[in-house]
C-alpha cells in the first residue's frame, strides 16, 4: 500500500470517514527494525522512517487497513502514554545534541532505563507487548550518538503516524 491511499483505506464502506468498531484478525508482524544499512557509511535504512514506522505505528495502535478497531487495544497504548516515552527521548536528545559525542556513554545507562520505565507502565497495563516489543529492538541496537539520533528520527516518525492511526485519543 502507498502512503498516499492509507486515509482513504481507513474508511467506512460508507465512505463517513468512520471507522468500524468490530474486531479484526491480528495483522502479520510488521517489518524488522533495523537502523542502519551501512553504520560505517552511515546509511540509515531508507524504510526506517516510513514503512518500518508507518507498519509499527498500524500495529501498535490497533488499527487495521481496512478501519477496524483491535478492542483489546483499544484501551493501551493511549498516545498520551506514548508520548511519555517519546518526551523522555526528547528530553534527552536536547541535552545533549550540543555536547561533545564522548558525553554520550555517560548517558546511555540512563537511556536504556526506558526499557524498565516500559515494563512499568506494560505491568500496570497502559501499554501492550508490541510497544514494548518496538522499544526493546530499538533500544538494543543504541551504542552510541549516531544510533541514539536515528532512533529519535524513527520515534518522531512513528509518533506522525500513531497522531494518523488514533487521532482521537
Amino acid at each position: 500500500m502507498t502512503q498516499g491511499n492509507m486515509r482513504n483505506d481507513r474508511r467506512s464502506p460508507q465512505g463517513s470517514g468512520q471507522r468500524s468498531t468490530h474486531q479484526h484478525n491480528e495483522r502479520p508482524n510488521p517489518p524488522e527494525i533495523r537502523f542502519w544499512t551501512d553504520k560505517e557509511k552511515r546509511l540509515v535504512n531508507p524504510d526506517l522512517f516510513s514503512k518500518i514506522a508507518y507498519e509499527w505505528s498500524e500495529k501498535i495502535s490497533g488499527w487495521s487497513e481496512s478501519g477496524d478497531v483491535n478492542r483489546q487495544k483499544q484501551n493501551k497504548n493511549k498516545r498520551s502514554q506514548i508520548r511519555k516515552f517519546y518526551d523522555e527521548v526528547l528530553f534527552f536528545y536536547d541535552n545533549l545534541k550540543n555536547k561533545p559525542k564522548e558525553n554520550f556513554k555517560q548517558f546511555l545507562p540512563f537511556i536504556k532505563m526506558i526499557r524498565a520505565k516500559v515494563y512499568y507502565s506494560l505491568g500496570r497495563k497502559h501499554i501492550d507487548n508490541d510497544f514494548k516489543e518496538m522499544m526493546e529492538k530499538c533500544l538494543n541496537q543504541i551504542e552510541d550518538w549516531d544510533d541514539f539520533e536515528v532512533f529519535k528520527n524513527f520515534f518522531e516518525a512513528f509518533m506522525g503516524y500513531y497522531r494518523f492511526h488514533r487521532p482521537s485519543d
